[in-house]
């Protein structure tokens, strides 16, 4: 198992009855899955949406627990322990971040307002403030101040400042990807600004 595939167990990953699942409404992280532990990937109607799901006693849940791993629905979630985080973190961005824009004015003008793009990743609190450090000590961009919704559990972190974007993909860059993706993470970062 590579740290591509951790990424997605520790994003998406759940236990029922002693085995993983995994649910998500793009079928290709379940196919990543599914190259290791051959079980079929069937689909399900979740609020009048498709979504993909795949069951699997093939991951030793202990082992995983070891490394720091808890369900996704666990109120305190972290990171594992690993030497190098850009393929974990390439999978983990690709299934909980979005890249927007966001409206911003002009320092002297506060009239003149433009879109500029804008990265959100989020998670469990705990797990995002981990990420953050992450980020911060293997790419250099700065701490970020974690966001923590009403419920306590769920934060996100955002970056504005389009030259800390472009690091972090660039840091997380790699093969396997979902190419969709990253399809849209180019093609707005060619054009990163505009006036709408």
């Amino acid at each position: 198992m590579n740290n591509y595939i951790l990424g997605i167990i520790f994003s998406i990953g759940s236990i029922s009855e002693g085995r993983l699942i995994f649910r998500h409404k793009h079928r290709y992280f379940l196919e990543q899955i599914q190259i290791l532990c051959k079980n079929e990937i069937y689909e399900q109607i979740n609020k009048t949406k498709i979504q993909y799901v795949l069951k699997t006693k093939h991951f030793d849940i202990e082992k995983l627990k070891a490394i720091g791993w808890t369900d996704r629905n666990a109120s305190v979630r972290y990171l594992p322990r690993l030497n190098d985080y850009r393929d974990f973190m390439r999978a983990y961005i690709e299934l909980h971040s979005s890249l927007d824009y966001s409206t911003r004015y002009r320092y002297r003008n506060r009239k003149e307002k433009y879109k500029a793009l804008r990265l959100r990743i989020y998670g469990n609190k705990k797990l995002i403030g981990n990420l953050n450090t992450v980020l911060h000590i293997h790419v250099g961009v700065k701490l970020k101040a974690v966001q923590t919704l009403n419920n306590n559990k769920t934060a996100y972190i955002t970056y504005t400042s389009l030259g800390e974007i472009e690091n972090i993909f660039s840091y997380v860059n790699g093969s396997p990807c979902f190419k969709e993706f990253w399809r849209d993470v180019y093609n707005k970062l060619d054009k990163p600004a505009f006036y709408p």
